[in-house]
C-alpha cells in the first residue's frame, strides 16, 4: 500500500511540475504580452509593426530635479569652490559637526553608504588628525570648515553684528613677523584650467604696520600644498587703499578704516604645480600688527559659465532632461525671497532639512538661469510646510508675473524684465512624512493643497498644479482623502519612490545577496503594477476619471552598501532602465518623472574637482533623445521567477521576467529602437528578435551597458569604468536572431530604414 501511494504522490508531482513547467501568459502589461517559459535556454521577442500606440511619449517623462542637498548644488553644480564663506555659526547639525570632527567628512544620513554623501572640505583626511585639527581651530573660534593656518593662539575672533551680508564676520588678528591666518581645505579642476578668481569682503580694524611705497600691507591670498604652509603654489596681496569694486559705511565710526571694502583677486596656478584630485589649501594670511574684518570669501575657476561648473553643464546639455525640478525635503522650509537680489547681500541661513548652511547663492534667477542654460523647462516645488498660500502667489507672480505687477517688477529690477513663463508647480513635497517640515495630516494637506491653488490661480491660471499624493504603497486614504475635497481641481498628483536596497528592507529573514538582488531588479515591476491600482483608484470618482493623472516626481534606488543595486552603479542602472519601461508604457497616465538627482545620487557627480557620470546617467541619456516616440506592441517569451517576502515596500512580486523589452517607433517613423534589460543576476540569455516588415533590416546599431559586477561604479579615479559601448550590428536579419544579452545589462538595438 504504502508503494502504491509513493507511486501516487510521484505521478502527482510529475503532472504538476509539467503542468507548471509549460509556457503560460504570465503578465499583460501594457504593450507587452509576457509568456513565462522557465524551460526556455533563449528568449524571443516578437515585435508588432502595425499597431503603434495613440500616445506618443512625453519630454517631461525623462525629467531629473535639483534640490540644496550636500554637494548637489554647493560643490556641484554651482562652480564655487569654498564652504561656508561667511563664517557664519551653528548651521551645522549636531550630527555633521560630530562626524566632520570624527572622520574629517560630513555624512548627513549614515543610510546613504559609508563616506559616500559629503561636503569635500572634509573629504580624505585620517581621523586622528581631523579631530584634533576641528577642535583646535573650532576652540579658537573658526566655524566648519576653517581652520587655522599655522598654530597661533587665540588670535581670532567671530564678529557677531558686524558683516558685509548675514550676521557674522571673521576678525583675523596679526602679530609682528608672525603669519597668522585661515585656510580651507579645497579641490581645483586644474586638469581643464589654472586660472581663479575670487572676491572678499574686508574691514581695516587697526594697524601698526608702516605703509610701504605709501601703501599698507592688508592681508594675502594664497593656495598652498596641504598642511604645508610655507609651500606657497600662488599668492596675491590685497592693500589698505587699493582699489576695489566697492564699499559703504557701516556702523562702527571708531576707527578711520570702518568701511566694508569689496576686493576682486586671482590665482594663476603654474603647470604641474597641483596635480589632479589633489586637495590643497586656501589661505587668508595678516602679518604684523593688522587687525582685519574678513566676509563672504568666495573662489572659482575662471571658465565658470555664469555662476555654473562647465562640465557639469556639459554633461547635463548632452542628457537632454527636458524637466528640471527645484524640489525636495529643502523646499519645505525654503523662503524665496531669501535667494533673490544682489547675490553679495543674501544671507546665508539654516537649512533646516539637512542640517547644513544654505548661502543663498543658488535662488531663483540662478535655478531659471540653469535651466535654459541645459535646454530644459523649470519645475518648481513650493514650500507647502512652513510656507503660505500668499507667499507662494507672490513667488508665481516673481515667475510669470509682467514687470509691471508688485513680484514682476521685482524681477525685473533683479535684471530679468521678460516673465520666466514657469509652466508646471508642486504643492509640497513628501508632506504626508513627519520628516517633512511643516507634515500634514491627508486632510489638512487636502484643504492646505485648495488654499494654495485658489491663491496661486488669481495670480495665473493657465499654470498646471501637481498635489502632494503619497507613494505608491500606502497612497490609498491619502490621495482618497485629495479626491474627496479637491477632486475637481486636481490635475496631476505627485508620488515618489525612494527605496532601501539593502538585505535589511526585505521581508525574509536573514535574505543572503542573491535573494536581496534579484527581489531588488523586480521592483519596477511591483511599483508598475501598483501604479495600476492607482490609476483605478482614480478612475473609481468620476471628477477625476478620465483627467487626473500622476507625476512621478521623485525616485531612486539606494543602499548603505556598495555590493546592492543602487543610484551609483551597474545595478541602480538597470533597475533605472526597467523603471523607465515601465513609465513609458504608462505615460498616457504618468506623464511627469524626475529621476533623482540632475547632480548627485544617479546623475553628474562632482568630487575632488573631477566631474563624473554615473551608470544611471548614462541610462537616461540612452531614452531621453525618444521623446515623441510610440510604444509597439511586442510579445515576449522569456523565463522569469516570483518575489516573495521580498522588499518591505513591494514584497510580492509574482511573475517578474529575466527580459524586460520595449519597442518605441521615433515620430518621424525612421527608427525603431529596441530597449532590453536583462535582470538576470548571473545568466547571459540569446534572444531571437522578430522586427517589422517595413525596411528595417539594412543594418543597425547596437548600445550597451553592462560590466562583469553588478555593483560596478565610476569614481574619479576610473571614471569610464561602466560607460555604454557601441556596435554596428552587420547583417540585421541574420544577427537579430541570437543577439547575447550580459547578465545584468542594459542593451539598446538601434535600426533605420533607407
Amino acid at each position: 500500500m504504502s508503494n502504491l501511494l509513493t507511486r501516487l504522490r510521484f505521478i502527482i508531482t510529475s503532472i504538476l511540475i509539467l503542468t507548471l513547467a509549460l509556457p503560460v501568459v504570465a503578465q499583460r502589461e501594457p504593450f507587452t504580452e509576457y509568456v513565462r517559459d522557465d524551460r526556455a535556454r533563449t528568449a524571443s521577442i516578437e515585435i508588432d509593426g502595425a499597431r503603434p500606440s495613440a500616445v506618443s511619449i512625453p519630454p517631461t517623462l525623462f525629467g531629473t530635479f535639483t534640490e540644496n542637498i550636500w554637494d548637489a548644488v554647493y560643490g556641484g553644480v554651482w562652480a564655487q569652490v569654498l564652504h561656508n564663506p561667511s563664517f557664519e555659526p551653528d548651521y551645522f547639525s549636531l550630527r555633521n559637526m560630530l562626524d566632520a570632527a570624527r572622520t574629517g567628512r560630513l555624512v548627513t544620513d549614515p543610510s546613504f553608504g559609508s563616506g559616500y554623501v559629503r561636503v569635500e572640505p572634509f573629504a580624505e583626511e585620517t581621523e586622528n588628525l581631523e579631530r584634533s585639527r576641528f577642535a583646535r581651530s573650532t576652540a579658537h573660534g573658526l566655524p566648519l570648515p576653517w581652520e587655522e593656518l599655522r598654530p597661533a593662539g587665540m588670535r581670532y575672533e567671530p564678529r557677531d553684528g558686524d558683516a558685509s551680508n548675514s550676521y557674522r564676520s571673521m576678525l583675523i588678528m596679526g602679530l609682528r613677523e608672525r603669519e597668522v591666518g585661515i585656510r580651507q581645505g579645497i579641490y581645483l579642476p586644474v586638469h581643464r584650467t589654472l586660472r581663479y578668481e575670487g572676491s572678499l569682503w574686508t574691514k581695516l580694524i587697526s594697524s601698526d604696520a608702516r605703509p610701504v611705497s605709501g601703501r599698507v600691507r592688508l592681508l594675502s591670498l594664497s593656495l598652498r600644498h596641504r598642511d604645508k604652509p610655507d609651500e606657497i603654489i600662488a599668492e596675491t596681496v590685497l592693500h589698505d587703499g587699493s582699489p576695489q569694486l566697492s564699499s559703504q559705511a557701516m556702523a562702527n565710526d571708531e576707527t578711520p578704516h570702518a568701511v566694508w571694502s569689496r576686493h576682486k583677486f586671482s590665482f594663476d596656478v603654474p603647470v604641474n604645480k597641483i596635480a589632479s584630485l589633489e586637495k590643497i589649501d586656501f589661505c587668508i594670511a595678516v602679518d604684523d600688527e593688522r587687525r582685519v574684518l574678513v566676509d563672504n570669501v568666495l573662489l572659482s575657476p575662471s571658465d565658470a559659465i555664469e555662476g555654473f561648473d562647465p562640465e557639469v553643464i556639459a554633461a547635463a546639455r548632452a542628457i537632454r532632461t527636458p524637466l528640471l525640478r527645484f524640489g525636495g525635503n529643502f523646499v519645505s522650509g525654503y523662503h524665496w525671497m531669501d535667494g533673490v537680489g544682489d547675490p553679495e547681500k543674501r544671507r546665508t541661513i539654516l537649512n533646516q532639512s539637512w542640517g547644513l548652511p544654505e548661502y543663498n547663492h543658488f535662488g531663483t534667477d540662478e535655478f531659471i538661469r540653469l535651466c535654459r542654460l541645459i535646454g530644459a523647462e523649470p519645475q518648481i516645488s513650493v514650500n507647502a510646510g512652513s510656507g503660505t498660500a500668499d507667499e507662494a502667489a507672490a513667488w508665481l507672480q516673481y515667475c510669470n508675473g509682467a514687470p509691471t505687477t508688485k513680484y514682476g517688477a521685482m524681477r525685473a529690477a533683479n535684471g530679468h524684465r521678460e516673465p520666466y513663463n514657469v509652466r508646471y508647480w508642486e504643492i509640497g513635497n513628501e508632506l504626508w512624512g513627519d520628516f517633512q517640515i511643516g507634515w500634514q495630516t491627508p486632510e489638512s494637506n487636502a484643504r492646505r493643497y485648495m488654499e494654495f491653488v485658489r491663491a496661486m490661480r488669481r495670480v495665473d491660471p493657465t499654470v498646471r498644479f501637481i498635489a502632494t499624493g503619497a507613494d505608491v504603497d500606502f497612497y490609498r486614504e491619502w490621495n482618497g482623502e485629495l479626491m474627496k475635497q479637491a477632486g475637481a481641481e486636481l490635475d496631476l498628483i505627485s508620488t515618489h519612490l525612494v527605496i532601501g536596497m539593502q538585505p535589511g528592507e526585505q521581508r525574509r529573514p536573514n535574505a543572503d545577496n542573491p535573494f536581496t538582488h534579484a527581489a531588488d531588479l523586480a521592483v519596477p515591476v511591483g511599483v508598475g503594477r501598483k501604479l495600476d491600482e492607482m490609476r483605478a483608484q482614480l478612475e473609481s470618482d468620476p471628477r477625476t476619471r478620465g483627467r487626473a493623472k500622476l507625476a512621478f516626481t521623485e525616485w531612486q534606488f539606494w543602499s548603505p552598501r556598495d555590493s546592492d543595486p543602487r543610484f551609483t552603479n551597474l545595478g541602480g542602472a538597470v533597475n533605472a532602465a526597467a523603471f523607465f519601461h515601465m513609465l513609458i508604457r504608462r505615460a498616457d497616465f504618468v506623464p511627469v518623472s524626475n529621476m533623482s538627482n540632475l547632480v548627485q545620487f544617479a546623475g553628474i557627480h562632482r568630487q575632488r574637482g573631477r566631474v563624473f557620470l554615473t551608470p544611471s546617467y548614462h541610462v537616461l541619456r540612452l531614452y531621453s533623445d525618444m521623446v515623441g516616440a510610440r510604444l509597439l506592441p511586442i510579445r515576449l517569451v522569456s523565463s522569469g521567477y516570483d518575489v516573495h517576502d521580498g522588499n518591505r515596500r513591494a514584497p510580492e512580486i509574482p511573475n517578474v521576467p529575466h527580459i524586460d523589452s520595449l519597442a518605441l517607433l521615433s515620430a518621424d517613423a525612421h527608427t525603431l529602437r529596441l530597449y532590453i534589460v536583462n535582470r538576470s543576476l548571473d545568466q547571459e540569455i540569446i534572444a531571437n528578435i522578430v522586427v517589422p516588415d517595413g525596411g528595417f533590416h539594412e543594418g543597425g546599431i547596437v548600445r550597451r551597458l553592462s560590466a562583469r559586477d553588478l555593483a560596478a561604479a565610476n569614481t574619479p579615479e576610473q571614471p569610464e569604468a561602466v560607460t555604454v559601448t557601441t556596435a554596428d550590428l552587420g547583417d540585421a536579419k541574420n544577427n537579430l536572431q541570437r543577439v547575447a544579452l550580459p547578465a545584468h545589462s542594459v542593451t539598446v538595438i538601434e535600426l533605420r530604414r533607407r
